[in-house]
Protein backbone atom coordinates (compact mmCIF):
# COMPACT_ATOMS: atom_id res chain seq x y z
CA UNK A 1 0.00 0.00 0.00
CA UNK A 2 2.93 2.37 1.18
CA UNK A 3 4.19 1.88 -2.75
CA UNK A 4 1.29 2.66 -4.43
CA UNK A 5 0.75 5.76 -2.48
CA UNK A 6 4.52 6.69 -3.27
CA UNK A 7 4.34 5.69 -7.06
CA UNK A 8 0.86 7.48 -7.25
CA UNK A 9 2.35 10.78 -5.74
CA UNK A 10 5.68 10.65 -7.93
CA UNK A 11 3.28 10.07 -11.02
CA UNK A 12 1.39 13.28 -10.26
CA UNK A 13 4.40 15.42 -9.22
CA UNK A 14 6.12 14.77 -12.42
CA UNK A 15 2.69 15.61 -14.82
CA UNK A 16 2.48 19.03 -12.59
CA UNK A 17 5.73 19.43 -13.60
CA UNK A 18 5.26 18.99 -17.19
CA UNK A 19 2.61 21.36 -17.21
CA UNK A 20 4.39 24.00 -15.43
CA UNK A 21 4.79 26.93 -17.53
CA UNK A 22 8.30 28.47 -18.67
CA UNK A 23 9.17 31.15 -15.78
CA UNK A 24 12.01 32.61 -18.15
CA UNK A 25 12.56 34.37 -21.66
CA UNK A 26 13.98 31.83 -24.37
CA UNK A 27 16.65 33.14 -26.76
CA UNK A 28 17.31 31.29 -29.61
CA UNK A 29 20.53 32.24 -30.13
CA UNK A 30 20.57 32.15 -34.37
CA UNK A 31 18.78 28.96 -33.30
CA UNK A 32 21.52 26.67 -32.25
CA UNK A 33 21.94 27.10 -28.65
CA UNK A 34 18.64 27.76 -27.19
CA UNK A 35 18.35 28.35 -24.20
CA UNK A 36 16.66 30.20 -21.13
CA UNK A 37 17.68 33.89 -21.21
CA UNK A 38 19.37 35.38 -17.94
CA UNK A 39 17.17 37.93 -16.27
CA UNK A 40 19.77 40.38 -16.78
CA UNK A 41 19.74 40.11 -20.99
CA UNK A 42 15.94 39.99 -21.59
CA UNK A 43 15.29 43.13 -23.65
CA UNK A 44 13.20 45.44 -22.04
CA UNK A 45 10.95 45.49 -25.04
CA UNK A 46 9.71 41.70 -24.57
CA UNK A 47 9.27 42.37 -21.04
CA UNK A 48 6.67 44.83 -21.46
CA UNK A 49 4.46 43.19 -24.54
CA UNK A 50 4.59 39.64 -23.14
CA UNK A 51 5.19 37.40 -20.36
CA UNK A 52 7.56 33.93 -20.70
CA UNK A 53 4.30 31.75 -20.93
CA UNK A 54 3.24 33.75 -23.46
CA UNK A 55 5.71 34.02 -25.70
CA UNK A 56 6.79 31.55 -28.63
CA UNK A 57 9.99 32.42 -29.67
CA UNK A 58 12.01 33.14 -33.30
CA UNK A 59 13.06 30.24 -35.42
CA UNK A 60 15.58 30.08 -37.24
CA UNK A 61 15.37 28.80 -41.27
CA UNK A 62 17.71 25.32 -42.19
CA UNK A 63 18.35 24.62 -38.46
CA UNK A 64 16.13 22.05 -36.99
CA UNK A 65 14.03 23.77 -34.17
CA UNK A 66 15.88 23.20 -30.35
CA UNK A 67 13.25 21.01 -27.89
CA UNK A 68 13.18 23.68 -25.36
CA UNK A 69 11.43 25.85 -28.33
CA UNK A 70 9.21 23.15 -29.42
CA UNK A 71 7.89 22.28 -25.38
CA UNK A 72 7.22 26.00 -25.13
CA UNK A 73 4.87 25.83 -27.47
CA UNK A 74 3.33 21.92 -27.33
CA UNK A 75 2.85 22.41 -23.07
CA UNK A 76 0.11 25.04 -23.86
CA UNK A 77 -1.48 22.22 -26.31
CA UNK A 78 -4.86 20.61 -25.20
CA UNK A 79 -7.04 16.95 -25.33
CA UNK A 80 -7.11 15.74 -28.81
CA UNK A 81 -9.84 15.57 -31.04
CA UNK A 82 -11.42 19.29 -30.95
CA UNK A 83 -10.40 21.58 -33.39
CA UNK A 84 -9.56 25.28 -32.23
CA UNK A 85 -9.87 27.91 -35.02
CA UNK A 86 -7.80 30.81 -35.43
CA UNK A 87 -5.16 30.01 -32.75
CA UNK A 88 -2.46 31.61 -30.32
CA UNK A 89 0.29 28.45 -30.62
CA UNK A 90 1.69 26.82 -33.94
CA UNK A 91 0.20 23.42 -34.64
CA UNK A 92 2.81 20.83 -33.90
CA UNK A 93 6.01 19.93 -36.66
CA UNK A 94 8.71 17.99 -36.62
CA UNK A 95 12.08 20.10 -35.54
CA UNK A 96 13.41 20.93 -39.27
CA UNK A 97 9.68 21.49 -40.80
CA UNK A 98 8.95 23.42 -37.93
CA UNK A 99 12.21 26.05 -38.32
CA UNK A 100 10.68 26.29 -41.52
CA UNK A 101 6.77 26.87 -41.12
CA UNK A 102 6.59 28.46 -37.89
CA UNK A 103 7.56 32.13 -37.88
CA UNK A 104 7.42 32.14 -33.85
CA UNK A 105 5.65 35.46 -32.13
CA UNK A 106 9.00 37.35 -30.71
CA UNK A 107 11.20 39.80 -33.08
CA UNK A 108 13.46 41.10 -29.84
CA UNK A 109 16.58 39.63 -29.43
CA UNK A 110 19.12 40.04 -26.51
CA UNK A 111 21.23 42.93 -27.33
CA UNK A 112 24.21 44.30 -25.30
CA UNK A 113 23.88 48.41 -26.69
CA UNK A 114 20.51 49.32 -26.50
CA UNK A 115 18.06 47.03 -24.72
CA UNK A 116 14.84 48.53 -25.42
CA UNK A 117 13.64 51.26 -28.07
CA UNK A 118 10.60 52.62 -28.84
CA UNK A 119 10.53 50.85 -32.71
CA UNK A 120 11.37 47.56 -30.61
CA UNK A 121 8.41 47.54 -28.36
CA UNK A 122 5.97 48.70 -30.71
CA UNK A 123 6.74 46.08 -33.36
CA UNK A 124 6.77 43.49 -30.63
CA UNK A 125 3.27 45.10 -29.13
CA UNK A 126 2.22 44.61 -32.61
CA UNK A 127 3.46 40.90 -33.59
CA UNK A 128 2.13 39.18 -30.22
CA UNK A 129 -1.30 40.90 -30.75
CA UNK A 130 -1.70 39.49 -33.98
CA UNK A 131 -0.09 36.07 -33.12
CA UNK A 132 -3.15 35.86 -30.57
CA UNK A 133 -5.55 35.12 -33.66
CA UNK A 134 -3.13 33.00 -35.31
CA UNK A 135 -0.84 35.62 -37.52
CA UNK A 136 2.80 34.46 -37.00
CA UNK A 137 5.39 36.40 -39.43
CA UNK A 138 8.88 37.89 -39.92
CA UNK A 139 9.28 41.38 -41.29
CA UNK A 140 12.70 42.95 -42.60
CA UNK A 141 12.68 46.49 -43.93
CA UNK A 142 16.59 47.21 -45.10
CA UNK A 143 18.32 50.64 -46.75
CA UNK A 144 20.77 49.59 -48.89
CA UNK A 145 23.69 51.65 -49.79
CA UNK A 146 26.06 49.98 -52.75
CA UNK A 147 29.07 51.91 -54.85
CA UNK A 148 31.12 49.94 -57.41
CA UNK A 149 34.64 50.97 -57.96
CA UNK A 150 36.22 51.44 -60.54
CA UNK A 151 33.31 53.55 -61.56
CA UNK A 152 31.18 51.98 -64.51
CA UNK A 153 31.41 53.83 -67.52
CA UNK A 154 27.62 55.09 -68.95
CA UNK A 155 26.39 53.67 -66.32
CA UNK A 156 25.33 53.96 -62.43
CA UNK A 157 28.06 53.49 -60.15
CA UNK A 158 26.14 54.64 -56.70
CA UNK A 159 22.91 52.96 -55.57
CA UNK A 160 20.04 53.74 -52.75
CA UNK A 161 17.38 51.33 -52.16
CA UNK A 162 14.67 50.43 -49.73
CA UNK A 163 13.36 47.26 -49.43
CA UNK A 164 10.91 45.38 -47.44
CA UNK A 165 9.90 41.93 -46.68
CA UNK A 166 6.79 40.40 -44.91
CA UNK A 167 6.60 36.50 -44.99
CA UNK A 168 4.38 34.22 -42.74
CA UNK A 169 1.71 32.16 -41.88
CA UNK A 170 -1.88 32.52 -40.60
CA UNK A 171 -2.82 29.43 -38.36
CA UNK A 172 -6.85 29.39 -39.48
CA UNK A 173 -7.43 26.09 -37.49
CA UNK A 174 -5.66 23.41 -35.30
CA UNK A 175 -7.19 20.42 -33.56
CA UNK A 176 -6.27 21.26 -29.84
CA UNK A 177 -3.74 18.98 -29.59
CA UNK A 178 -1.63 20.55 -32.67
CA UNK A 179 -1.40 17.20 -34.70
CA UNK A 180 -3.71 18.60 -37.14
CA UNK A 181 -3.96 22.24 -39.04
CA UNK A 182 -4.87 24.74 -42.01
CA UNK A 183 -3.21 27.51 -42.47
CA UNK A 184 -2.16 30.31 -45.06
CA UNK A 185 1.03 31.13 -46.30
CA UNK A 186 1.99 34.54 -47.87
CA UNK A 187 4.69 36.76 -48.63
CA UNK A 188 4.66 40.17 -49.69
CA UNK A 189 7.68 42.04 -51.19
CA UNK A 190 8.22 46.15 -51.86
CA UNK A 191 11.37 46.91 -53.40
CA UNK A 192 12.43 50.87 -54.04
CA UNK A 193 15.35 52.33 -56.30
CA UNK A 194 16.89 55.54 -56.13
CA UNK A 195 17.41 56.46 -59.42
CA UNK A 196 17.05 53.15 -60.92
CA UNK A 197 14.80 50.22 -61.46
CA UNK A 198 15.18 46.82 -59.00
CA UNK A 199 13.47 44.64 -61.90
CA UNK A 200 15.97 45.50 -63.99
CA UNK A 201 19.16 47.76 -61.98
CA UNK A 202 21.18 47.78 -59.24
CA UNK A 203 24.62 46.46 -59.29
CA UNK A 204 23.71 43.59 -61.16
CA UNK A 205 22.28 45.38 -64.54
CA UNK A 206 25.69 47.67 -64.13
CA UNK A 207 28.47 45.35 -63.80
CA UNK A 208 26.98 42.69 -66.33
CA UNK A 209 26.75 39.95 -63.45
CA UNK A 210 24.89 36.85 -63.18
CA UNK A 211 24.51 36.82 -59.21
CA UNK A 212 22.77 39.85 -57.35
CA UNK A 213 25.42 41.82 -55.39
CA UNK A 214 22.50 43.75 -53.95
CA UNK A 215 20.90 42.61 -50.47
CA UNK A 216 17.05 41.60 -50.54
CA UNK A 217 16.17 43.39 -53.93
CA UNK A 218 13.50 41.57 -55.49
CA UNK A 219 11.23 44.94 -56.50
CA UNK A 220 9.06 45.36 -59.09
CA UNK A 221 6.29 47.90 -59.50
CA UNK A 222 4.65 48.66 -56.18
CA UNK A 223 3.58 45.57 -53.89
CA UNK A 224 4.46 42.05 -55.14
CA UNK A 225 3.14 39.03 -53.42
CA UNK A 226 5.81 36.00 -54.07
CA UNK A 227 3.14 33.87 -52.23
CA UNK A 228 -0.71 33.43 -51.48
CA UNK A 229 -0.95 29.60 -50.95
CA UNK A 230 -2.85 27.19 -48.66
CA UNK A 231 -1.71 24.63 -46.35
CA UNK A 232 -2.54 21.58 -44.58
CA UNK A 233 -0.29 19.96 -41.64
CA UNK A 234 -1.32 16.46 -40.48
CA UNK A 235 0.31 13.67 -38.40
CA UNK A 236 1.88 15.38 -35.60
CA UNK A 237 3.22 17.82 -38.06
CA UNK A 238 5.26 15.03 -40.03
CA UNK A 239 3.51 15.50 -43.17
CA UNK A 240 2.81 19.20 -44.42
CA UNK A 241 1.06 19.91 -48.18
CA UNK A 242 0.41 23.22 -49.82
CA UNK A 243 -1.74 24.88 -53.01
CA UNK A 244 -1.35 28.14 -54.56
CA UNK A 245 0.77 30.64 -55.81
CA UNK A 246 4.40 29.30 -54.14
CA UNK A 247 7.79 31.11 -53.36
CA UNK A 248 9.81 27.68 -53.34
CA UNK A 249 12.84 29.18 -51.74
CA UNK A 250 11.15 29.99 -48.35
CA UNK A 251 11.29 25.95 -48.28
CA UNK A 252 13.93 24.28 -50.22
CA UNK A 253 17.35 24.88 -49.87
CA UNK A 254 17.50 26.34 -46.77
CA UNK A 255 20.94 26.83 -44.75
CA UNK A 256 21.56 27.93 -41.68
CA UNK A 257 24.98 29.83 -42.23
CA UNK A 258 23.72 30.92 -45.60
CA UNK A 259 19.91 30.83 -45.17
CA UNK A 260 18.45 34.63 -46.73
CA UNK A 261 19.85 37.79 -47.53
CA UNK A 262 19.01 39.31 -44.43
CA UNK A 263 21.97 39.02 -41.88
CA UNK A 264 24.25 36.20 -43.53
CA UNK A 265 26.26 37.09 -46.97
CA UNK A 266 24.16 39.28 -49.45
CA UNK A 267 24.82 38.10 -52.63
CA UNK A 268 22.32 36.18 -54.13
CA UNK A 269 24.70 33.05 -55.22
CA UNK A 270 24.90 32.63 -51.36
CA UNK A 271 21.50 33.26 -50.65
CA UNK A 272 20.26 29.90 -52.88
CA UNK A 273 21.84 27.29 -55.27
CA UNK A 274 22.15 29.46 -58.75
CA UNK A 275 21.29 25.98 -60.40
CA UNK A 276 18.06 25.39 -58.61
CA UNK A 277 15.16 26.84 -60.52
CA UNK A 278 12.97 27.43 -57.03
CA UNK A 279 10.45 30.10 -58.93
CA UNK A 280 8.29 32.26 -57.07
CA UNK A 281 5.79 33.97 -57.91
CA UNK A 282 3.76 31.41 -60.04
CA UNK A 283 1.36 28.87 -59.22
CA UNK A 284 2.72 25.79 -57.84
CA UNK A 285 2.33 22.37 -55.19
CA UNK A 286 4.53 21.76 -52.51
CA UNK A 287 5.05 18.74 -49.91
CA UNK A 288 7.11 18.07 -47.37
CA UNK A 289 7.44 15.00 -44.95
CA UNK A 290 9.53 14.20 -41.74
CA UNK A 291 8.92 10.96 -40.57
CA UNK A 292 12.20 10.62 -38.50
CA UNK A 293 14.14 13.98 -36.66
CA UNK A 294 17.34 12.24 -39.06
CA UNK A 295 15.49 12.67 -42.61
CA UNK A 296 12.99 14.80 -44.64
CA UNK A 297 11.89 15.01 -48.06
CA UNK A 298 10.36 17.76 -49.48
CA UNK A 299 8.79 18.42 -53.14
CA UNK A 300 7.55 21.28 -55.15
CA UNK A 301 6.11 21.98 -58.39
CA UNK A 302 5.63 25.27 -59.84
CA UNK A 303 5.45 26.88 -63.59
CA UNK A 304 8.45 29.02 -64.65
CA UNK A 305 6.70 31.66 -67.04
CA UNK A 306 4.94 34.27 -64.66
CA UNK A 307 5.85 37.85 -64.31
CA UNK A 308 5.56 40.16 -61.38
CA UNK A 309 2.10 40.66 -60.12
CA UNK A 310 0.56 38.56 -63.04
CA UNK A 311 -2.65 36.46 -62.29
CA UNK A 312 -0.87 32.63 -61.53
CA UNK A 313 -4.30 30.88 -63.44
CA UNK A 314 -3.51 33.17 -66.66
CA UNK A 315 0.28 31.78 -66.69
CA UNK A 316 -0.41 27.45 -66.08
CA UNK A 317 1.04 25.65 -69.08
CA UNK A 318 2.67 22.42 -68.64
CA UNK A 319 4.98 23.97 -71.47
CA UNK A 320 6.78 25.97 -68.68
CA UNK A 321 6.89 23.99 -65.55
CA UNK A 322 9.93 22.69 -63.15
CA UNK A 323 9.76 20.06 -60.48
CA UNK A 324 12.78 19.82 -57.38
CA UNK A 325 13.03 17.71 -54.92
CA UNK A 326 15.09 17.78 -51.96
CA UNK A 327 16.34 15.08 -49.15
CA UNK A 328 18.00 15.92 -46.24
CA UNK A 329 19.90 14.20 -43.66
CA UNK A 330 19.85 15.36 -40.02
CA UNK A 331 23.60 14.98 -38.05
CA UNK A 332 23.78 15.58 -34.41
CA UNK A 333 27.25 14.88 -34.44
CA UNK A 334 29.72 14.44 -37.89
CA UNK A 335 32.57 12.99 -37.20
CA UNK A 336 33.02 14.55 -33.71
CA UNK A 337 32.74 18.03 -35.05
CA UNK A 338 29.27 18.53 -34.29
CA UNK A 339 25.85 18.85 -35.65
CA UNK A 340 25.32 19.21 -39.63
CA UNK A 341 22.51 19.15 -42.19
CA UNK A 342 23.21 17.06 -45.74
CA UNK A 343 20.71 17.62 -48.48
CA UNK A 344 20.28 16.35 -51.96
CA UNK A 345 18.37 17.77 -54.68
CA UNK A 346 17.27 16.65 -58.30
CA UNK A 347 15.30 19.19 -60.64
CA UNK A 348 12.88 18.56 -63.96
CA UNK A 349 12.33 21.26 -65.72
CA UNK A 350 10.09 22.16 -69.24
CA UNK A 351 10.99 25.10 -70.61
CA UNK A 352 9.46 26.46 -74.18
CA UNK A 353 8.74 22.28 -74.75
CA UNK A 354 12.26 21.59 -74.12
CA UNK A 355 13.15 19.01 -71.23
CA UNK A 356 15.81 19.04 -69.31
CA UNK A 357 17.08 18.21 -65.66
CA UNK A 358 19.91 18.66 -63.07
CA UNK A 359 21.03 17.80 -59.47
CA UNK A 360 22.50 20.04 -56.52
CA UNK A 361 23.81 19.75 -52.94
CA UNK A 362 23.53 21.90 -50.02
CA UNK A 363 25.79 21.62 -46.74
CA UNK A 364 26.02 22.63 -43.63
CA UNK A 365 28.15 21.70 -41.07
CA UNK A 366 29.61 23.04 -37.43
CA UNK A 367 33.20 22.77 -37.42
CA UNK A 368 33.93 21.23 -33.62
CA UNK A 369 32.00 20.88 -30.77
CA UNK A 370 30.41 23.62 -29.09
CA UNK A 371 32.08 25.39 -32.01
CA UNK A 372 30.59 29.11 -33.18
CA UNK A 373 32.18 28.69 -36.57
CA UNK A 374 30.49 26.97 -39.35
CA UNK A 375 31.05 25.36 -43.38
CA UNK A 376 28.81 25.65 -45.70
CA UNK A 377 28.70 24.85 -49.73
CA UNK A 378 26.30 24.59 -52.26
CA UNK A 379 26.95 23.00 -55.70
CA UNK A 380 25.22 22.22 -58.74
CA UNK A 381 24.60 21.33 -62.41
CA UNK A 382 22.11 21.62 -65.13
CA UNK A 383 21.80 20.32 -68.40
CA UNK A 384 21.42 22.54 -71.54
CA UNK A 385 17.66 23.08 -71.73
CA UNK A 386 17.08 22.89 -68.03
CA UNK A 387 19.89 25.67 -67.57
CA UNK A 388 17.69 27.87 -70.07
CA UNK A 389 15.29 28.42 -66.88
CA UNK A 390 17.86 29.74 -64.61
CA UNK A 391 20.63 31.06 -67.05
CA UNK A 392 23.30 29.12 -65.06
CA UNK A 393 24.77 25.84 -65.80
CA UNK A 394 27.17 24.89 -63.31
CA UNK A 395 28.15 26.77 -60.00
CA UNK A 396 29.65 26.62 -56.50
CA UNK A 397 29.66 28.79 -53.45
CA UNK A 398 31.25 27.66 -50.12
CA UNK A 399 32.24 29.44 -46.83
CA UNK A 400 32.78 29.90 -43.35
CA UNK A 401 30.49 31.68 -40.83
CA UNK A 402 31.70 33.14 -37.39
CA UNK A 403 28.73 33.54 -34.91
CA UNK A 404 29.37 35.56 -32.07
CA UNK A 405 32.92 35.96 -32.88
CA UNK A 406 35.04 37.90 -30.23
CA UNK A 407 33.64 38.44 -26.70
CA UNK A 408 31.85 37.24 -23.89
CA UNK A 409 30.04 40.96 -23.96
CA UNK A 410 29.39 43.65 -26.34
CA UNK A 411 29.57 43.31 -29.83
CA UNK A 412 30.75 39.85 -30.92
CA UNK A 413 29.17 38.66 -27.71
CA UNK A 414 26.66 35.06 -27.24
CA UNK A 415 24.01 37.56 -26.50
CA UNK A 416 24.56 39.82 -29.17
CA UNK A 417 23.52 37.71 -32.42
CA UNK A 418 26.91 39.41 -34.18
CA UNK A 419 28.02 37.52 -36.90
CA UNK A 420 31.17 37.73 -39.17
CA UNK A 421 31.09 35.76 -42.46
CA UNK A 422 33.01 34.88 -46.02
CA UNK A 423 32.42 33.32 -48.74
CA UNK A 424 33.35 32.28 -52.47
CA UNK A 425 30.89 31.82 -55.64
CA UNK A 426 31.61 30.35 -59.22
CA UNK A 427 29.23 30.51 -61.60
CA UNK A 428 29.30 29.10 -65.38
CA UNK A 429 27.06 30.98 -67.66
CA UNK A 430 24.42 29.04 -69.75
CA UNK A 431 23.70 28.90 -73.50
CA UNK A 432 20.75 31.10 -73.03
CA UNK A 433 23.42 34.23 -71.78
CA UNK A 434 25.07 34.70 -75.20
CA UNK A 435 26.89 36.84 -76.68
CA UNK A 436 28.84 36.94 -73.63
CA UNK A 437 32.21 38.82 -72.50
CA UNK A 438 33.26 35.27 -69.49
CA UNK A 439 31.93 32.39 -69.68
CA UNK A 440 32.70 31.37 -66.05
CA UNK A 441 32.18 33.98 -63.13
CA UNK A 442 33.54 33.94 -59.91
CA UNK A 443 33.33 35.94 -56.78
CA UNK A 444 34.91 36.89 -53.08
CA UNK A 445 32.15 38.40 -49.92
CA UNK A 446 33.02 39.59 -46.60
CA UNK A 447 30.30 40.51 -44.29
CA UNK A 448 29.65 41.11 -40.99
CA UNK A 449 26.63 42.18 -38.50
CA UNK A 450 26.66 44.68 -35.71
CA UNK A 451 23.27 44.51 -33.60
CA UNK A 452 22.35 47.70 -32.07
CA UNK A 453 18.91 47.10 -30.69
CA UNK A 454 16.73 44.44 -30.19
CA UNK A 455 15.44 44.50 -33.62
CA UNK A 456 18.07 46.80 -36.18
CA UNK A 457 21.65 45.76 -37.11
CA UNK A 458 23.91 47.32 -39.36
CA UNK A 459 25.75 45.28 -41.74
CA UNK A 460 29.07 46.52 -44.25
CA UNK A 461 29.73 44.18 -46.96
CA UNK A 462 32.65 44.05 -48.90
CA UNK A 463 32.82 42.24 -52.86
CA UNK A 464 35.09 41.29 -55.01
CA UNK A 465 33.75 40.62 -58.90
CA UNK A 466 36.33 38.43 -60.83
CA UNK A 467 35.30 37.99 -64.66
CA UNK A 468 30.93 39.39 -64.73
CA UNK A 469 29.85 37.49 -67.21
CA UNK A 470 28.45 40.33 -69.46
CA UNK A 471 30.86 42.74 -68.61
CA UNK A 472 33.02 43.72 -71.79
CA UNK A 473 34.89 46.62 -70.59
CA UNK A 474 36.22 45.23 -67.37
CA UNK A 475 37.62 42.02 -65.82
CA UNK A 476 37.30 42.83 -61.96
CA UNK A 477 35.16 44.96 -60.24
CA UNK A 478 34.87 46.24 -55.75
CA UNK A 479 31.42 46.58 -54.50
CA UNK A 480 31.07 47.76 -50.83
CA UNK A 481 27.37 48.07 -49.00
CA UNK A 482 26.26 49.33 -46.14
CA UNK A 483 22.76 48.43 -44.96
CA UNK A 484 20.36 48.97 -42.65
CA UNK A 485 18.03 46.43 -41.35
CA UNK A 486 15.04 46.20 -38.65
CA UNK A 487 14.31 42.92 -38.68
CA UNK A 488 10.45 42.13 -36.72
Amino acid sequence: MKVRITFVLLVTAMAAVAQEPFSSYLDTALGRLAEQMPEQTVPGSLRRVMTPQQQQARRHTGVPTAELLLEQSRRRNGTVGRWHFFPDTAPRFMPYLDSIFVPGNTCTEPCSFVNEDIISTSAQRVKHALSTVGLQYSAVATYNYARITPSVHGNHSNFSAFNFQAAGKWFLAKTQDGAHSFFLSFEADLGLGANFSQRSGGVQGSLGTLSQPQSSLRGGSGVFLPELALGLSMFDGKWVGMIGTLDASNYLDQNSYAASWHGNLTNSAFGSNPCLPLEWGNWGYMTAWQPTESFYAMYATTGCNGGINQNPFNHIDSDYWVHVGEIGFIVDDALGLGPGVYRLQYSLTRNDGASGDGVACNIQQQLGPGSRLGFFTRCGYLDNDASAVTGVRASATAGLVLQAPFSSSGWGSRRNNDQVGFGFLWMRAAGKERPYAHRDEYGLELTAVIQLTPTFYLQPDIQYLFNPVHAESRDQALVFQLQGVFSF
